[in-house]
């Protein structure tokens, strides 16, 4: 899949060690939330800390289906938070339904939108956020963009389905300044839950 997507990102680092990201991560609950999302994955993911090789200070963590859903085909991804507060979930080989359910999460978007010949841009309702969607011709995927919150900017890029009904894709979540990380992140942990299980989860008490 294309790994790249234009986002509105921050022009500086918001984080500049990784431990100050990291405690961010864990006093916002966004670590428990997405911890909590593997653990009640449905089908049964399994997850290991994301090894960053590079000097920034990036962490996350990959997550992988621990049972094939059709022949070999086991979902994979990454969740990678990087200094400039983005939050950007990678799955490979996810059933279509799964991904467009927890996006719809986030924003309005149309139920078929990755069929071809599909509208390609949900109707406009202004106390919902809608997704705007565009299709790119050439590498035969769909790019799309959301303002799920004040301050926050989400992008999304998925391949169309292959012959099972899985797509390989992308959500990046981004805050505009370190105080909306929360928001964002938030948002972002949301969209993963479903993903992960299939169903937002419950409120905390």
């Amino acid at each position: 899949m294309p790994h790249t997507a234009t986002a509105t990102a921050p022009a500086l680092h918001l984080f500049t060690t990784r431990q100050d990201l990291d405690h961010e991560l864990t006093a916002t609950g966004t670590w428990k939330a997405l911890h909590a999302a593997v653990h009640a994955s449905a089908p049964s993911l399994t997850s290991q800390p994301h090894h960053n090789h590079s000097q920034e200070p990036v962490t996350g963590l990959r997550f992988t289906e621990d049972t094939p859903h059709t022949g070999h085909a086991r979902t994979r991804g990454t969740v990678v938070i990087t200094p400039d507060g983005i939050l950007t979930v990678r799955a490979y080989t996810i059933p279509g339904h799964r991904w467009l359910t927890a996006l719809q999460h986030l924003g309005t978007l149309h139920p078929h939108a990755l069929r071809p010949g599909t509208r390609t841009t949900a109707p406009a309702d202004p106390a919902t956020p809608s997704w705007s969607l565009r299709p790119q011709v050439k590498d035969r995927s769909l790019l799309g963009h959301l303002q799920p919150a004040n301050h926050v900017q989400a992008t999304m890029l998925t391949e169309l389905p292959d012959t099972i009904g899985d797509v390989s894709a992308m959500l990046t979540v981004a805050p505009d300044s370190r105080a909306a990380c929360a928001a964002a992140w938030l948002l972002a942990v949301g969209f993963f839950h479903v993903l992960a299980t299939g169903a937002p989860a419950h409120p905390q008490p």
